[in-house]
């Protein structure tokens, strides 16, 4: 039943969720629901609308999991569909007058300052923002998870040109990030 890019119990559950086995699906959805919503943050820049872009994928995963064939594994099938429903919510945010950014930081972990961990949020996504849009999908594509060969499948690029793209988007970062 597995395929060589999905485990067996991955198979197993995708095969379940295929014919409507709505537990399977959480089961699936719960490997990559941290990592979907990580990119879609990345990409959108606030909570609220990475929420709403991941409320999307996760319709457009349930809707369209009959036609999962199996080839690439569930996490990277998952984040395409991520990445495609951020870029549609920024392209509908595009059209509304908010700011690019929100101040509004994730939980903070106890140990850190406040003020500082929104700082480097801040300055990470400024930075984020300032790479080449091929280059930072590639970078966040490979970052959530995926390989080099995956993500050049995902972006429908050459595999050298990923590499290219991740190496240019890591030294561009260690540069605004100093």
């Amino acid at each position: 039943m597995s395929s060589p890019v999905m485990g067996d119990d991955e198979a197993v559950l995708v095969a379940a969720a295929r014919v409507g086995d709505a537990e399977a699906f959480r089961a699936l959805w719960a490997t990559v629901e941290r990592r979907a919503f990580g990119l879609c943050f990345h990409l959108t820049g606030n909570r609220a609308d990475a929420l709403d872009a991941l409320q999307n994928a996760q319709i457009a995963v349930w809707k369209g999991l009959p036609a999962f064939e199996g080839r690439a594994p569930f996490a990277a099938w998952v984040l395409v569909v991520a990445r495609n429903a951020a870029l549609s919510v920024l392209r509908h945010r595009s059209n509304r007058e908010e700011p690019l950014f929100s101040e509004a930081a994730e939980p903070v972990a106890a140990e850190r300052g406040f003020d500082e961990t929104v700082a480097e949020m801040l300055d990470l996504r400024q930075a984020l923002a300032a790479l080449p849009p091929a280059h930072r999908d590639a970078l966040l594509l490979w970052a959530g998870g995926l390989t080099y060969e995956q993500t050049a499948a995902v972006l429908q690029v050459p595999l050298n040109t990923v590499k290219v793209w991740i190496f240019r988007a890591r030294g561009r970062l260690r540069e605004l990030l100093g």
